[in-house]
């Protein structure tokens, strides 16, 4: 018997058996909507929604206060300034970079805003307009930098982070801008349906950055560079123009946040968003984003977001110094990169 008459009988009697085997049940809708349970209770984003709905809980037993209107007003906006800078940081960790001068650039655009609305006295439309073309210069600089001459993304922010504050304490030789026109100071302390502005924009940041990451070539690009840079070149990727747009977005987003900021406290000051780049990162990476690149999304990030800023009301509800918070925000932030690296890992 040859080896093409073995396959032949091989193959028969495979056929034979097979169609002795009853055919598997095509999957009713209630096994589909097990299978879409379990997929979504299995996704990292679960843990930490229920991280925060616990939270939420205990501090609703734990302070009288936490539920009243004027707190979670002030949460709110807070919450939705933060979230807007992370969803920038998010675009930047995911091309296995980092920007460290997005803090800075809330300064810098929060100056500018009163320089030209106040000082000079441009219609506040244009001079909203103009500070957000000036935040955006600050990203465009970060990321030409980073993408045509080579320097590390980090040393890069860094350096950028001193030059926007230097600039915002330059212009205004360290003092304070006031006098802000009611229909400005409403962006930041408005509020429609109820809920405070800054947080309607933060939810249309939030969305339309998801879909642009999880729905277009862009945002397959961006994963692409920061899974493996050299092989998005090989296939075709323009990752420097990837690099300088992720840059753009990140700083552009820091500005939102400046001009939301400088509503909300009616002045324009160079020392705005002190901090702000730790909490940024803090938040995309106790949302699931690796600082390796490749890693990461929106839903995550606005979930880090939300447990951040909670953990800080919290102490402040419960009478814990402030200066603890700095400390509980740093073990949060150390323990879900070791989380995520042990994930990876194991991988």
């Amino acid at each position: 018997m040859t080896i093409n008459e073995v396959t032949a009988k091989k193959d028969e009697a495979l056929a034979r058996a097979g169609s002795a085997v009853p055919l598997p049940e095509r999957v009713t809708p209630g096994q589909r909507f097990r299978l879409g349970v379990r997929k979504i209770v299995g996704a990292r984003e679960a843990t930490l929604a229920g991280v925060v709905v616990l939270l939420v809980v205990y501090l609703s037993f734990a302070s009288p206060y936490f539920l009243t209107a004027g707190n979670l007003t002030v949460v709110g906006r807070q919450i939705a300034l933060a979230l807007i800078i992370s969803v920038g940081m998010t675009f930047v960790i995911l091309i296995g970079g980092i920007d460290l001068s997005v803090g800075s650039t809330v300064a810098l655009v929060s100056v500018l805003t009163g320089e030209f609305m106040v000082t000079i006295g441009i219609p506040p439309a244009l001079a909203v307009l103009f500070a957000l073309l000036g935040g955006a210069l600050v990203g465009l600089i970060n990321g030409v930098i980073n993408a045509y001459v080579g320097i590390p993304s980090f040393v890069v922010t860094l350096g950028m982070l001193a030059v926007a504050r230097g600039l915002s304490l330059g212009i205004t030789s360290g003092s304070t801008i006031s006098g802000f026109p009611a229909e400005f100071l409403n962006l930041g302390q408005g509020a429609a349906l109820g809920i405070p502005i800054p947080v309607w924009v933060a939810v249309v940041i939030a969305v339309v950055a998801h879909l642009v990451l999880t729905r277009t070539t862009f945002g397959r690009h961006i994963y692409f560079v920061g899974s493996n840079e050299e092989a998005a070149k090989l296939s075709g990727i323009r990752v420097r123009r990837v690099k300088i747009a992720v840059f753009v977005i990140s700083a552009s987003l820091a500005s939102v946040s400046g001009i939301l900021e400088t509503a909300r406290l009616s002045v324009g000051q160079p020392a705005a968003g002190n901090g702000y780049e730790l909490l940024a990162i803090g938040a995309a990476v106790i949302g699931g984003a690796s600082l390796f690149g490749g890693v990461g999304g929106i839903l995550g990030t606005a979930l880090g977001t939300s447990l951040l800023l909670l953990i800080q009301n919290a102490l402040i509800l419960l009478g814990i110094s402030a200066y603890w918070q700095q400390v509980f925000s740093g073990v949060i932030i150390v323990a879900a990169v070791a989380l995520n690296m042990w994930r990876r890992q194991r991988k």
